[in-house]
């Protein structure tokens, strides 16, 4: 008696979850290879430095 499985759970074969898993994957691995834009660097400096005086400011 030979019982068929479904494709996706024969052996050898990617489970949907493997498939998204890998593909998540490669998007991730490929965003992480991208520079950080110089413009959003320089936000992050002002951001970083206006903290640093309402800081100051408190302190007083």
């Amino acid at each position: 008696m030979n019982i068929s499985q479904p494709p996706d759970l024969r052996p050898g074969s990617a489970t949907p979850n493997a498939s998204i898993s890998r593909k998540l994957r490669e998007f991730y691995d490929a965003v992480q290879e991208e520079g950080i834009p110089d413009r959003f660097l320089d936000l992050l400096e002002r951001l970083d430095q206006a903290e640093k005086n309402a800081k100051s400011v408190q302190v007083k």
